[in-house]
């Protein structure tokens, strides 16, 4: 008999982007309007409200001032400055289904919203962000994503502010969903699934002694929420064999 153990790290979801949205997420667990704490004007802005669910990079600057002409904008903000950080990102502690953002610019600039899992692009949309928007959230919902980027063209510098944070899901390590023996006259192989993410790719491992592992493929794509892969170099002498899959997403 063929024992095989599947060791594998990570997870898995139609996005409903929210495009100058007047006030973003209906539903909401908590907001992060940048008065948690008050920091120098002018500080750079990287780590220092991870206790509230959001770090920056590269970086952001805090400003303590707003502008009455700012509708969505109000007390202390982050901006965009010099060194000009773009593209930016807001990268949250845990993956979310939901998430928004305010952001206003003058001049105006076209821009890029992109959700990301795990450094992936999960969905994007081209926008317009300008301090004339009426609505100027935005941001995704109906969608597994732990970061939004922020692209934008335009020789301008933004504001941000008010980051929202709807439900949060805590991903699960990946596990077997089926092992196939495949055996007859001519052929032994072994056929195993794991969870996976959209977008993703996969090197396959086997051992048989769980100490020295034999790459047999570095270039697994995902299929989805689940992928699988044949393993046809199995023989009689195999008693037992053992399996690792790792995300080596770049």
């Amino acid at each position: 008999m063929l024992f095989i153990f599947l060791y594998v790290f990570i997870n898995n979801l139609l996005a409903n982007p929210i495009d100058r949205s007047a006030s973003g997420l209906e539903e909401f667990t908590s907001v992060v309007d940048f008065s948690e704490m008050r920091i120098v004007d002018s500080s750079i802005v990287t780590d220092q409200f991870s206790q509230y669910g959001v770090t920056f990079i590269p970086n952001l600057f805090y400003r303590t001032t707003d502008h009455p002409d700012w509708a969505s904008v109000s007390g202390p903000n982050l901006r965009t400055g010099d060194p000009e950080v773009n593209p930016f990102s807001i990268r949250f502690n845990e993956a979310h289904l939901s998430a928004a953002v305010v952001l206003i610019a003058q001049p105006a600039t076209p821009a890029t919203i992109t959700a990301k899992l795990g450094g992936v692009d999960v969905e994007s949309f081209e926008t317009i962000i300008s301090i004339d928007n009426p609505n100027q959230y935005f941001g995704f919902e109906d969608i597994l994503f732990d970061e939004i980027e922020v692209s934008y063209s335009g020789a301008t510098r933004l504001r941000v502010d008010n980051v929202q944070l709807g439900e949060s899901v805590m991903l699960s390590p990946l596990r077997i969903t089926n092992i196939i023996n495949v055996t007859s006259e001519d052929i032994k192989s072994v056929e195993i699934f794991w969870n996976s993410r959209p977008g993703r790719i996969y090197a396959v491992y086997v051992s048989d002694d769980f100490s020295e592992w034999t790459e047999l493929d570095d270039n697994v794509a995902s299929e989805g929420e689940e992928t699988s892969f044949i393993d046809d170099a199995v023989s009689d002498k195999d008693k037992k064999k053992f399996y690792m899959v790792e995300d080596i997403t770049n």
